[in-house]
C-alpha cells in the first residue's frame, strides 16, 4: 500500500522523506526477521522503549518509521513519521493496512473484573446456536462457530492490536458477521483498541485486581472506562447499574446506554431458583432455565440477553438460544467422579471472585467445602491477604498452595496470605506443592462434600521460576478421583 494511502486523515505533527514509497508490510516487534519495505512502530512500552531498536529494524530493510521522538542519526532511504503517540497511531494505520475490517463486523467488547470470558462465551455460543458466524477472542480460548482455534497471541490476555486487524480481516473474508472479545484493562490502557470500533460494549463489574499494574482503583477505573468513551453515537453501551462503578463507566459516552439490574433498568432479572443443574431466570417478560448456577452467572445470563436484543434478536430466539449455552472451561468446571464428590475447577484469583464463588457453593446442599487457593507471584501482594481470609471465612477447610510463583519465593508469598487469616482456627494448612495440595483436598473429602481448586481455571501451565510446565487442575483432579 502507498504510504501516502496509509497515512491519510492520520494526525501527524511531521513527516521527513518521501510519502511516495510502498508498505507491504507493518509491525512494532523490532525481532521480525525481515522489514523490507517494511513500516516499523517504534512504541514507548512498559519495559522497552521501541526508538531503541530503529536502526536494527533500518539494517533488516525498513523504509519506514513511526516514531514520537526524531532519531539523531537520519537514513536518506527512509521515511520518518513522527506522531504524539505511537500507540494510539498503530490502531489507526493497522486498520487502513488491513481494509478497515471493523466496519465490517459488529465487534463486541466486553470488560470488567470478573465475568468477561463468560458473558463473552455465552454471547459467541448464542450467536453460534442462532447460525450467527462468529469469532470469539477470549482468555479462554479463540473460537470460530464454536471450533477452537489458534491464533499464535504474542500476549497472554488480548491480541495485540496488529494482530487483531489481522485476525478480523482474515474472519471477515470468511464470512464473519460479529466479533466478541475481551477488553481487558490492559489492553484499554496500552490502546490495543485503537482503530477498532465498538458496536456494543458491556461492563460487568469492577473489583479490586491488577493493582500492581494500575497502581490505584481509579486509575484502573480509568483504564475500563476508555472502553465506552470511545464509543460513537450509533455504538450501544450496557453497564451492570449494581456495580458501584456501572454509572460511573457510561459518564461520559456517546453511546446509546442499556442497563442491567436486579432492581430497576433497561433489563431486571429475577433469579428464582438455583440447584446444581442451573438455575431458572426471568429477564424482563421472559423466562428461562439456564444450565449455570450462581447470581453472578444471573448478571452474566442478563448481560448476555441484554446484548443480543440490542442485536434485534427476538426474546424467543434469545430464550433458546441461551438455554444451550455450556459453561466457560476452568469457570465453574466441574470433574465427573463416582465419589459423589462435588469438584469445581474455577478461575478465582481474586478476593470478589472467590467471595462470588464461595457464597454460590454454600446455597447448594452439601456437608463440607474444601478448597484450594493460591497466590501469583510477582503480582499484586495486595490481594493475598484479602484471598486468604475469605476463603477461610467461607470454607469450612482450606488448603493454600503455590499458583504461579514465577520468580517469588513461596514462602513469602504464603507470608502476605497469612496476614488475613485467624490463626486460632485450626481449620487450614500450607502445602507447597499444587498437586499435593489438590491431591490432599481430594482424599480429605467424603461423600456430598464440595471440592473447589481455584485460581487456575483453564490454564494448563504453571510458572515455577522462569520455567512454563504443563500443569493442568482438571487432569490433577482426574488423576485422584475414582
Amino acid at each position: 500500500m502507498n504510504l501516502k494511502t496509509l497515512l491519510k486523515n492520520i494526525s501527524v505533527t511531521n513527516i521527513i522523506g518521501s510519502t511516495e514509497i510502498n508498505i507491504s508490510r507493518i509491525s512494532q516487534d523490532s525481532r521480525d526477521k525481515d522489514f523490507l519495505q517494511g513500516l516499523y512502530f517504534a512504541v514507548i512500552g512498559t519495559q522497552v522503549d521501541g526508538h531503541k531498536f530503529i536502526d536494527e529494524v533500518i539494517n533488516k530493510n525498513a523504509n519506514c518509521i513511526v516514531c514520537s521522538v526524531v532519531p539523531r542519526e537520519l537514513k536518506t532511504d527512509v521515511t520518518y513519521v513522527l506522531v504524539e503517540d505511537v500507540s494510539k497511531t498503530i490502531g489507526q494505520i493497522a486498520s487502513r493496512f488491513y481494509g478497515d475490517p471493523s466496519q465490517k463486523i459488529k465487534i463486541i467488547a466486553i470488560t470488567g473484573t470478573n465475568g468477561k470470558s463468560s458473558v463473552a462465551t455465552f454471547i459467541s455460543q448464542s450467536l453460534s446456536h442462532l447460525q450467527k458466524n462468529n469469532i470469539l477472542l477470549s482468555t479462554a480460548g479463540d473460537y470460530y462457530n464454536g471450533t477452537e482455534i489458534d491464533l499464535q497471541r504474542n500476549a497472554p490476555s488480548s491480541l495485540e492490536v496488529i494482530e487483531l486487524q489481522k485476525v478480523l480481516k482474515e474472519y471477515v473474508g470468511y464470512g464473519a458477521e460479529y466479533c466478541v472479545l475481551e477488553a481487558t484493562s490492559q489492553a484499554l490502557d496500552q490502546n490495543r483498541l485503537s482503530g477498532i470500533r465498538i458496536h456494543r460494549a458491556l461492563f460487568t463489574n469492577l473489583a479490586e485486581d491488577h493493582l500492581d499494574y494500575h497502581g490505584t482503583m481509579n486509575k484502573y477505573a480509568e483504564a475500563k472506562k476508555r472502553l465506552f468513551d470511545n464509543l460513537d453515537s450509533e455504538a450501544i453501551a450496557i453497564t451492570n447499574s449494581d456495580d458501584d462503578y456501572g454509572d460511573y463507566m457510561v459518564s461520559d459516552t456517546q453511546a446509546l446506554t442499556k442497563t442491567v439490574s436486579k432492581e430497576k433498568g433497561n433489563y431486571v432479572f429475577d433469579l428464582k431458583e438455583m440447584s446444581i443443574s442451573g438455575m431458572y431466570l426471568t429477564i424482563n417478560n421472559t423466562s428461562m432455565r439456564i444450565p449455570l448456577i450462581g447470581e453472578f452467572n444471573a448478571y452474566n445470563g442478563s448481560m448476555t440477553y441484554a446484548c443480543l436484543e440490542t442485536l434485534d434478536i427476538n426474546p424467543a430466539e434469545i430464550k433458546s438460544a441461551m438455554e444451550h449455552v455450556q459453561g466457560v472451561p476452568g469457570r465453574m468446571q466441574s470433574v465427573a467422579n463416582n465419589e459423589n464428590i462435588l469438584v469445581l475447577v474455577d478461575y478465582a484469583h481474586s478476593r470478589d471472585a472467590l467471595d462470588n464463588v464461595l457464597r454460590t457453593l454454600k446455597i447448594i446442599p452439601h456437608n463440607n467445602i474444601i478448597s484450594i487457593v493460591g497466590c501469583g507471584g510477582d503480582r499484586d501482594a495486595t490481594k493475598r491477604a484479602p484471598m486468604a481470609k475469605i476463603t477461610q471465612k467461607l470454607s469450612d477447610y482450606s488448603i493454600f498452595t503455590s499458583d504461579n510463583p514465577r520468580t517469588e519465593n513461596l514462602q513469602n508469598i504464603f507470608d502476605d496470605m497469612k496476614q488475613g487469616l485467624s490463626l486460632v482456627e485450626n481449620n487450614y494448612e500450607f502445602i507447597d506443592s499444587r498437586e499435593t495440595a489438590i491431591k490432599t483436598a481430594i482424599q480429605k473429602a467424603k461423600a456430598h462434600d464440595i471440592v473447589l481448586v481455584a485460581g487456575k481455571g483453564h490454564e494448563n501451565y504453571q510458572i515455577i521460576g522462569t520455567e512454563k510446565k504443563h500443569f493442568d487442575d482438571v487432569e490433577i483432579a482426574q488423576k485422584y478421583l475414582k
